[in-house]
Order: structure tokens, then C-alpha cells, then sequence
């Protein structure tokens, strides 16, 4: 007989749990197990720690491998720009700005002569060809304008003092120009009104748009001056 040891009433031998109040009569195999739990528990909280450590310091080399090869890729591709700057400054000198000048009018009169390929579907794109086709020259100076602007201002850094002033009159003539697009463009498509009204607005805010693009320009090369003055010979 055994003796539970809550109540105390006796039980047969081969009892597990007690009759009386259900307690279990054999306690050591349940700490056995409750022990076994434990450890269990214990065991996959160390493996996990592991795990989670063992993530945490591959992706942190990892990050480190990749923060480490785009560094040398920016540098290996500013060494390449740097060559090709020097190369194509060497080969073109002051004629630079002129060359990537005509390249810009060669791809505008090919886009413009696209535009202008047989199509009855859309006459409207062979009327916006004709208006782009008249100002094509006057956008062929002020991209000379432009280019001579940045080449004079990375050739002689006196000549950065006037930069942000040539770009505000680049950046005016440009919206000019695009006034009379839209200006253009209104009196051939006359089912948009709005493209009066948005020529009219922005030919309005010249002024202001000067002004703006001016002191943008200064606070920006205020901005760089004292790197400019550490790069200059």
C-alpha cells in the first residue's frame, strides 16, 4: 500500500494518482520531467543566444564588407571619371563646350525630325515638331552659355564669383523660351486654354525666378568656397 502524501489515505501499489484527492503518488518522476523541462528550455535559450549572436556578427561583417567595397568602388569610379575629365579636357581644351553644344543640337534636330516622320494618326505631334524647330538655335546658345559657364568656372576659380549669375540668366532665358512654347502651343491647340494662362504665369515670374535661382547660386558657392580655396593651386 502507499500512502499519499497530501491526505494520507492509503492506495494500492501500482496506483498513480491518489484516489482520495488526485494528487499524483509518484512525485519524483514529475520533478523528473518538470527537470527535464527545464533544461530543455534552458538548452534552447543558450542555442537561440547563439544563434541570434552568431546572426548579429555575420550580418555586421557583413555590412562592414559591403560599407568597405562600395568605398572602393566610388573611388576606383571617381579615379575613372578623374582620367576621363582630364582626358577630355586634354583632347578638346576651351573647344570642349562647343562639341557637347553641337551634340546637344545634332539629338534635338534628330528628335525634332522624329517627331516629324509620316503619321496621319497625330498631326499634333507635327505641330509641336514645327514649334520646338524655331527655338532649336536659341536653345543651342544657351546651352553654350551653360557649358562655357561651367568649363571657365573649373578652369579659373576667379570666375566662380560670376557663375551664379550667368546660371540665373541661363536659368531666365530658359523659362523665357519655354513661355513661348506654351505660348505657341496655345494659339495651334486652342482645346487648352490652360497653356496661355501657364505662359503668361511664367513669363510673370521671370523676375522672381532670377532673383531666387541668383541666391540659391551665391549661398551655394559660399557654401563651397573654402573647399575651393583648399583645391586651389
Amino acid at each position: 500500500m502507499v500512502n499519499c502524501p497530501k491526505c494520507g489515505i492509503k492506495n494500492d501499489d501500482d496506483a498513480t494518482f491518489c484516489t482520495h484527492c488526485g494528487v499524483s503518488l509518484h512525485s519524483d518522476v514529475g520533478s523528473t520531467i518538470e527537470q527535464h523541462a527545464k533544461q530543455f528550455a534552458q538548452n534552447m535559450e543558450q542555442v537561440g543566444k547563439k544563434v541570434g549572436d552568431n546572426i548579429t556578427q555575420t550580418a555586421k561583417k557583413v555590412h562592414e564588407t559591403t560599407q568597405k567595397e562600395a568605398g572602393q568602388f566610388e573611388q576606383r569610379m571617381n579615379r575613372v571619371s578623374h582620367h576621363a575629365e582630364n582626358w577630355y579636357n586634354k583632347t578638346f581644351g576651351v573647344i570642349g563646350p562647343l562639341v557637347e553644344s553641337f551634340i546637344f543640337l545634332i539629338v534635338f534636330r534628330v528628335v525634332i525630325m522624329v517627331m516629324q516622320l509620316p503619321n496621319q494618326q497625330t498631326p499634333e505631334i507635327h505641330t509641336g515638331a514645327a514649334i520646338l524647330l524655331v527655338y532649336i538655335l536659341p536653345l543651342f546658345a544657351l546651352s553654350l552659355l551653360s557649358n562655357y559657364t561651367q568649363y571657365l568656372s573649373r578652369k579659373f576659380f576667379q570666375f566662380k564669383v560670376f557663375s551664379p549669375l550667368l546660371y540665373a540668366i541661363f536659368f531666365v532665358l530658359f523659362c523665357w523660351i519655354i513661355s513661348k512654347i506654351l505660348y505657341d502651343a496655345s494659339t495651334h491647340f486652342t482645346t487648352i486654354p490652360d497653356l496661355r494662362t501657364a505662359a503668361l504665369s511664367l513669363e510673370n515670374s521671370l523676375p522672381t525666378i532670377f532673383v531666387f535661382v541668383l541666391l540659391i547660386g551665391y549661398v551655394i558657392l559660399m557654401l563651397n568656397l573654402p573647399k575651393n580655396q583648399e583645391k586651389k593651386p
